[in-house]
């Protein structure tokens, strides 16, 4: 659940899936402070949560694709 107000119970998202975005095609430049920290936190838990699932190759893949911008 999210935040109530005056309009009554708001729900959020959470993410279902856990794939790192594509850095190479966002222009980091349009993106408030806001959307980087979302991105950075976002990164941080793709690598935690499926990082130990994978060879060391792959996740030095990985820690590559989350690095943070």
């Amino acid at each position: 659940k999210g935040n109530v107000n005056n309009y009554g119970q708001f729900m959020h998202f959470e993410p279902l899936t856990f794939v790192p975005f594509d850095l190479d095609g966002l222009d980091v430049s349009l993106l408030t402070n806001e959307e980087k920290t979302w991105l950075n936190n976002y990164h941080k838990e793709v690598l935690e949560k499926i990082s130990p699932y994978l060879t060391s190759d792959e996740a030095e893949w990985l820690k590559s694709a989350c690095r943070s911008i």
